[in-house]
């Protein structure tokens, strides 16, 4: 049951269509930021850059872009890293000024940009992959549910609409739900939205509805995030509160505090705040605010990628129930109560069983329709 559902979600969300990943931001009329990009993609030396589309100021994803389109009906924005089924792994870099987008690099060898792996049955990631713009998970900050401090990043967002998006897209979003993962050792919370504009969009308003209109998501992102280093030698990820999916109200929850350590980031107010660009042209009264007008950015570069040395086409396997038995942790270590909330509709036990596990190894899918 767990591989036909899956399988409706995966048919659902590409239709078997060709989409145009590298559709320039220009095409979106909507879109309130335009991008400069500079350098050869899939190089260390590519970046992506914001500019403020109504008055052409250069921003920061991180900290100019904010948190909420319309907080009185509660659209978020974010911006995108990694448009689906997409393995170039794009992310803001927290160090340099401006925060432009740069590609990851493998830990074992820093001068190879970093391409996630096809782990089985999936291609690439599974939904548009970014985070929300002027959030912080505060290293300096234990969190009451995990157990762990934060991971130094924005908070990470999931977007299940069923366009294609590209990096650098701004999106409007309304937030569904929460997942709390253990990335080595760190609270890395996974936030799953969905475009306003998506057809599904009015009809998902919490995890009840995701579970209802897309069948087999929620297994499919845990599987995914516990499993998705495996191939790249790392220890599988572990989940806090037992990986239940929380609902929409504890998901604001935590993006709300998120927000709040932002604030206290951004206003110079923590210490020993590592690798951390504070710089930012929007936000008056704060230490890294400069002057627009004293950006030179890079110009624009309209370069065709870099050749790569791995096949991307490859498919990674993982024997789930191997790495379980490997897996020395005892995974009960990452997990607390949550007597203290009692919004019952935000308990989703959805846990993959042993049978879905193994459903999902054997499924039998041809990733070139992809």
């Amino acid at each position: 049951m767990a591989h036909q559902t899956i399988m409706a979600f995966l048919h659902q969300h590409h239709g078997g269509k060709h989409h145009d990943k590298d559709r320039d931001d220009d095409s979106d009329s909507d879109n309130e930021y335009t991008l400069t990009k500079s350098g050869q993609p899939y190089t260390l030396s590519h970046k992506i850059y914001f500019i403020r589309k109504h008055d052409q100021i250069p921003v920061s994803p991180f900290h100019d872009i904010p948190l909420f389109h319309d907080k009185s009906k509660r659209i978020y924005n974010m911006f995108v890293e990694i448009p689906r089924w997409s393995q170039a792994k794009f992310e803001v870099c927290r160090s340099l000024p401006l925060n432009p987008i740069t590609q990851d690099t493998l830990s074992k060898t820093p001068s190879c940009p970093r391409f996630v792996p096809n782990l089985f049955p999936y291609k690439g990631y599974i939904w548009n992959y970014g985070a929300l713009p002027q959030t912080w998970e505060s290293p300096h900050h234990s969190d009451r549910d995990t157990g762990k401090k934060g991971d130094n990043d924005p908070i990470d967002a999931c977007e299940i609409g069923s366009r294609i998006s590209y990096t650098g897209e701004v999106k409007r979003v309304k937030v569904l739900g929460i997942l709390g993962l253990i990335d080595s050792g760190e609270t890395d919370w996974k936030v799953l939205v969905i475009d306003v504009r998506d057809k599904l969009a009015d009809k998902l308003e919490d995890m009840e509805d995701v579970k209802k209109y897309c069948p087999g998501l929620m297994d499919a992102t845990r599987d995914w995030f516990r499993w998705y280093g495996v191939p790249e030698g790392r220890r599988p990820n572990k989940y806090a509160m037992g990986g239940r999916w929380r609902g929409r109200k504890y998901a604001e929850k935590v993006i709300s505090e998120c927000e709040e350590f932002w604030r206290e980031l951004v206003k110079g107010k923590v210490k020993g705040s590592r690798d951390v660009s504070l710089t930012n042209t929007t936000l008056e009264g704060t230490p890294g605010k400069i002057d627009p007008k004293s950006v030179k950015l890079p110009p624009n570069e309209d370069l065709p990628p870099a050749e790569i040395g791995q096949d991307l086409e490859e498919v990674a396997y993982v024997d789930r129930e191997k790495s379980d038995d490997e897996d020395e942790d005892d995974e009960e270590d990452d997990l607390t109560d949550d007597d203290d909330d009692n919004d019952d509709d935000d308990d989703w036990d959805d846990l993959t069983n042993d049978v879905a596990l193994k459903d999902l190894k054997t499924m039998n899918i041809n990733l070139n329709y992809w």
